[in-house]
């Protein structure tokens, strides 16, 4: 929820300009925006202790993009080096064509119910939780729950003070809300009774790059409902290698998406909650250029085009606001698939559910206003 971090061109060269002149080593860091394609994408600690997930994008405003192209910045920081030592004489290529796609309809495959069947397998029973690394599981999800044995408060309190980094709080598969290390949230109220099934989606955000370097990932072993300590915990490990929709996909068929360029309609809220979304398209466009995926109406999760991990999104919490699609991962025909975390702007089947491929990127975009 900060700003796109930027610097301006005649900052970077003045100093640039100054180094050389005396002599002096320089690394220029990034010169390349990168993308932290799947969930490599990593987080910082600041000054008072406070949890920083860093977006998908690493353009923090390089000399050139994601996409590789050369910027303003670029032929500042070249005309600067040309004072000192040869360069090339070559032409600098142009910045390349950017495609767009226009929108495309994707249907819910299936949710929380449909994840723990399809994943039964994996399964691992402790009598406390499980960090990430205890079974094995690097970033992505696990999924914790268990059954509450005991008459509770009515509301109760359900407090995780371990956790890392993001859980999303179920009962009897109902979505309930979210806790946070980010926000310094560990604790919720939540209506539960004897007899029902607790289950906490945890979801890692980035390991921490300097600092703390003790980042263990998980919903921490002390975890309590109104005081007392809850036991005997099941654990589900998702990854991006699942390719979560392959079994559903042949179960139920996916839906054939038409690429439209109409305006979209406005959007009415599914149901809070994770949920997989998924469409096929053909691509008529040849050869495919580099493209940008926008997810304006969705809240928070993970994008994946023909099994290939876009990278996490978090629409409302900014600055990002598209994920860079680079052309070689596109075919003929196409899958997409997407993993909403928080809450789609669509039911089963609703023209409202869609994203779409733009031929702009959009990395400096609304960020909410926070203390």
């Amino acid at each position: 929820a900060e700003k796109h971090n930027t610097d301006s061109t005649k900052n970077v060269t003045t100093a640039l300009d100054k180094i050389l002149s005396m002599n002096a080593s320089v690394t220029l860091y990034m010169f390349h925006g990168g993308t932290s394609f799947g969930y490599k994408a990593g987080a910082n600690i600041n000054e008072t202790g406070a949890f920083q997930p860093n977006p998908t994008s690493y353009d923090y405003d390089a000399p050139m993009t994601e996409a590789g192209d050369p910027t303003d910045k670029f032929y500042a920081i070249r005309d600067v080096i040309a004072k000192y030592l040869p360069v090339p004489h070559v032409p600098v290529p142009e910045p390349a064509k950017k495609m767009a796609l226009g929108t495309l309809p994707l249907t819910k495959l299936y949710d929380l119910k449909d994840l723990r069947e399809l994943l039964v397998h994996r399964r691992i029973s402790s009598k406390r939780p499980l960090s990430f690394e205890q079974i094995r599981q690097s970033q992505a999800l696990v999924l914790y729950e268990t059954w509450v044995n005991f008459l509770s408060r009515n509301p109760a309190a359900l407090t995780a003070p371990g956790l890392r980094d993001r859980g999303y709080v179920y009962v009897d598969d109902v979505y309930q809300g979210i806790i946070s290390r980010m926000d310094n949230v560990y604790s919720i109220m939540i209506p539960v009774v004897k007899g029902q099934r607790l289950t906490i989606l945890v979801e890692s955000q980035g390991r921490v790059g300097y600092r703390d370097l003790n980042d263990s990932k998980g919903l921490g072993q002390n975890v309590t409902l109104s005081g007392i300590t809850l036991d005997d915990w099941n654990m589900t490990a998702i990854n991006e290698k699942d390719h979560l929709s392959a079994r559903r996909r042949h179960e139920n068929g996916v839906k054939s998406g038409t690429l439209m360029n109409q305006s979209a309609p406005s959007c009415v809220g599914s149901p809070s909650g994770l949920g997989v979304y998924q469409v096929t398209f053909k691509l008529d466009v040849s050869p495919p250029l580099d493209t940008y995926l926008r997810l304006d109406h969705w809240k928070k999760g993970t994008a994946f085009l023909n099994g290939f991990n876009l990278g996490r999104y978090w629409t409302p919490m900014g600055p990002q606001k598209a994920l860079y699609v680079p052309a070689v991962l596109f075919r003929d025909e196409n899958l997409l698939d997407i993993i909403e975390l928080e809450q789609a702007p669509c039911g089963q089947e609703s023209a409202c559910c869609y994203v779409e491929f733009v031929d702009e990127p959009d990395i400096n975009g609304t960020v909410p206003i926070s203390q």
